[in-house]
């Protein structure tokens, strides 16, 4: 890796705002300094200008699904037990399985509810002229973080299906990531085609994860600025205690 001042750092993460993204709603309240400070003034009996006018400003919040803005899915979201043992939540996932090598694969040409075939990663792969190796990090690209915010943003993405997931757990991949707001087809369509009788797609992705112990990057953004290979992905996330997923920072470092 080269030194500091030749290096890029790309934010891949996307915020956490008030509001949350529709398909995962959040509620955040802030305080500024000012009403703080009237706060602090009317509990404590302290006059406003012994306190210069103001305080700390402030944030609560109020109600968060872990799924809320760029996090981290672990097994235990999607399964309950690997390989015959309880599946790791959050924050028992190994340190070393969230920062490597870091791998984009563009697949922008599926449309929104269309599926990811292993045929269509493996081309992927061929076109980078890439060799996948253990603890790689990949990345899809489907151009879906664009719709973060909008009340369909979680009908516009293509999904990963089961055979490349499994494809690439074969590789000895640990993490993958997805730029859209889930690494299957969007769930919403699958339990509509599930209700038509349409059986063993829905999450199919996320359950072969399941099965091999993968970890999930949903929600990632800033992937066109990456290029195919030779960049470091760092995604740690907050270790919250007994939790399926928690929220990511993730970042790429550049040479």
């Amino acid at each position: 890796m080269l030194p500091a001042k030749d290096r890029r750092i790309i934010d891949l993460s996307l915020p956490l705002r008030d509001g949350g993204d529709f398909a995962m709603p959040a509620s955040i309240r802030y305080t500024d300094h000012r009403t703080r400070g009237q706060r602090l003034s009317e509990t404590h009996g302290i006059a406003i200008e012994d306190l210069g006018g103001r305080a700390n400003a402030m944030e609560e919040v109020n109600s968060l699904s872990t799924h809320c803005g760029t996090h981290f899915d672990a097994p235990w979201h999607y399964t309950a037990t690997v390989d015959g043992k309880k599946a790791m939540t959050v924050d028992e996932v190994p340190l070393e399985w969230c920062c490597g090598p870091g791998v984009k694969l563009d697949l922008r040409g599926k449309r929104p509810a269309e599926e990811i075939s292993a045929a269509d990663v493996r081309q992927a792969v061929q076109k980078i002229a890439y060799v996948i190796r253990p603890m790689d990090i990949v990345l899809i690209q489907t151009g879906a973080s664009v719709h973060y915010g909008r009340p369909d943003c979680e009908l516009m993405n293509p999904g990963v299906t089961r055979e490349a997931t499994l494809w690439l757990a074969d590789q000895g991949v640990r993490l993958v990531g997805i730029d859209s707001f889930c690494w299957d087809r969007p769930p919403r369509v699958m339990l509509a085609e599930l209700k038509q009788g349409v059986k063993g797609k829905y999450l199919q992705g996320h359950r072969a994860a399941g099965e091999r112990g993968m970890c999930i990057l949903e929600w990632l953004t800033n992937l066109e600025q990456l290029p195919p290979f030779g960049f470091q992905v760092c995604a740690f996330p907050v270790k919250v205690e007994r939790a399926g997923a928690g929220w990511v920072r993730a970042v790429a470092f550049v040479d």
